[in-house]
């Protein structure tokens, strides 16, 4: 009983403990806070692309592209699922931007059609408009085929309507006529003036006054560079390169060729500066990024450590709790097992103590019979032994064989196969050398292994010390060490 307890126990802390291993947050929060890391990658991207640094804004959306990709969708309930492949949607078509801006038009085509599933299952109808019109462009840049040009700006344009936005619709069909009909410059022309004076798109007057100059209507031209000025600081470097450009080419339609010389040359020095402070910014940007980049790097693998230390602690705290534990209750079974041979060896000793009494009482009703014989004899008279005092005398012991290996047996029992070990381990111990080990267990004195054996004192002295030969003759007292060693001390 005791044995399947300590059984039952071990195992379920083992199956505790593999519970408890996996750490105490679960997938589904873990999860959660990585939407939430990612979603902030994402903003921190964009805003970085929406002021030029493309290489901060390709970092950011970089690590929120890996974040997301590495949430499992089966942690996340159906909103935030929804929520992670619309912002993943997001942050490809952001990708593919970035990868636009530096002419990697190959690497930007792939990002936008990434993006396209996503964005379709989001209904994100202004982005998927967008996403459309930009694959049909990277095709262009690419020497693409121009049916598929075309069927992308059909789709973007289709977008555009369903979302209701006419803005939208107009810019596509600018790039639609820009790249697919050059020839119509007329209608190219009316809708950049309707994104520029009706929408308010500042920057289509850098198309009206290109295409107007391709006309030769160098007055028209002039008027509509006045209005190409900038709405947003983020792009006032831009205007201003655009403007002294268009300005020079104006110039050399008037006439003024010297003038337009000056500027392109102030342009042209405008541009040196700008590399060498653009060098600046990426190498410094670089670096700034590759240290960022290698901080967390270290703090991720300096959180994973001290998770994996706190797990180790915990694992070893929890198997020294069950060490414990299963000493305890082995110390507990020994001690009761103890109990329970000592029990059964007192059992024993008080079956064979009543076996010893009958022993004596037949020892003195023999020795008085004897005497009153021998009394008889003296006076004369021939009296002849009873049969059962003569069958008496023959006896070599008071205990038959029987008795004694039933005896034998019983302890045998009792302690756990201890006799028998005893004979296995020390072979050389004879019938009468485990006689004497048997009543030695049981508690048995010299006068009382005397009687039971049917032998004088002396006899029983000398069977000790041959058991203690045979046993180890370093053994001082041969009677404690036979109590231990069946009792396991």
């Amino acid at each position: 009983m005791l044995e399947s307890k300590v059984v039952r126990l071990v195992g379920c802390g083992l199956i505790g403990l593999l519970f408890i291993l996996p750490g105490c947050h679960s997938s589904s929060s873990k999860a959660l806070k990585q939407l939430e890391l990612g979603e902030q990658n994402y903003k921190s991207g964009t805003s970085s692309n929406y002021a030029s640094h493309y290489e901060e804004a390709v970092y950011y959306l970089k690590q929120a592209e890996e974040i997301f990709l590495d949430i499992p969708s089966s942690s996340l309930s159906e909103q935030m699922q929804a929520k992670r492949d619309k912002l993943l949607g997001l942050t490809w078509f952001h990708l593919g931007n970035c990868s636009e801006s530096e002419m990697l038009y190959e690497i930007a085509n792939e990002y936008y059609r990434k993006s396209v599933p996503l964005l379709e299952k989001s209904s994100n109808l202004s982005y998927l408009a967008c996403a459309y019109r930009d694959i049909a462009r990277t095709i262009v840049l690419t020497d693409g085929s121009q049916d598929s040009v075309l069927w992308y700006f059909d789709r973007a344009e289709e977008c555009a309507r369903r979302g209701n936005s006419e803005i939208l619709e107009l810019d596509i069909k600018a790039y639609r006529y820009q790249l697919c009909y050059p020839d119509s410059v007329e209608r190219r022309l009316a809708v950049c003036r309707r994104l520029a004076e009706e929408f308010g798109a500042p920057m289509r007057y850098s198309e009206i006054v290109e295409l107007l100059l391709a006309q030769h209507q160098t007055d028209s031209a002039a008027y509509y560079l006045e209005r190409l000025q900038p709405k947003d600081s983020s792009y006032t470097y831009w205007y201003e390169q655009s403007y002294t450009y268009l300005q020079s080419k104006i110039l050399v339609q008037q006439g003024k060729p010297g003038e337009a010389y000056s500027k392109l040359l102030e342009l042209y020095d405008r541009k040196i500066e700008e590399l060498r402070r653009d060098a600046g910014t990426r190498t410094y940007a670089l670096t700034l990024h590759y240290d960022v980049a290698r901080e967390q790097q270290l703090a991720q693998e300096a959180q994973r450590e001290r998770e994996w230390q706190r797990r180790i602690s915990l694992v070893l705290i929890l198997l020294l709790i069950l060490s414990a534990v299963v000493m305890v209750l082995l110390w507990l079974y020994w001690q009761q097992r103890k109990k329970e041979q000592t029990a059964a060896l007192r059992a024993l000793q008080d079956k064979y103590a009543q076996q010893l009494q009958l022993a004596l009482e037949r020892l003195k009703q023999k020795v008085n019979l004897t005497r009153e014989i021998e009394l008889q004899r003296l006076r004369g008279n021939e009296p002849e032994f009873p049969k059962w005092l003569q069958t008496y005398r023959d006896e070599q012991l008071t205990l038959s064989k029987e008795s004694l290996d039933e005896l034998i047996q019983s302890m045998d029992t009792a302690l756990d196969g201890a006799i028998s070990r005893l004979r296995k381990e020390y072979p050389q111990l004879t019938e009468s050398d485990m006689q004497f080990a048997i009543l030695s267990i049981i508690g048995a004195s010299d006068s009382d292994m005397g009687i039971l054996l049917n032998v004088q004192k002396q006899t029983i002295y000398h069977r000790r010390q041959i058991v203690r030969k045979h046993v180890n003759p370093q053994i001082e007292d041969i009677d404690t060490w036979l109590h231990r060693y069946v009792l396991g001390m």
